[in-house]
């Protein structure tokens, strides 16, 4: 499955918490999908959760809500691991 659009969320840390702004779609003008997947990253950044499982790295905003690797490496380096680690 594809990444979600980049540049499509912001986040942005206050002193409160976080503020998000996303962009609603281009024809219909609604954004459901959008502030879902907001809703979710948000929750996640507040049990500092939004971190790469390999790298300990932010992930990026072009993620999916579920990403748990920052990149194709990252994600390669922990399975060889994990492969490793069972032998």
């Amino acid at each position: 499955m594809p990444e979600p659009t980049p540049g499509t969320i912001w986040v942005e840390r206050t002193d409160n918490g976080f503020e998000f702004s996303y962009h609603a779609y281009f024809f219909s003008g609604k954004g459901g999908n959008r502030k879902k997947r907001g809703i979710a990253i948000g929750r996640r950044m507040w049990r500092n959760d939004w971190v790469c499982r390999w790298c300990g790295d932010e992930l990026p905003m072009g993620k999916r809500a579920d990403a748990k690797f920052c990149g194709e490496g990252c994600r390669k380096r922990a399975a060889r691991w994990r492969r490793a680690s069972l032998k």
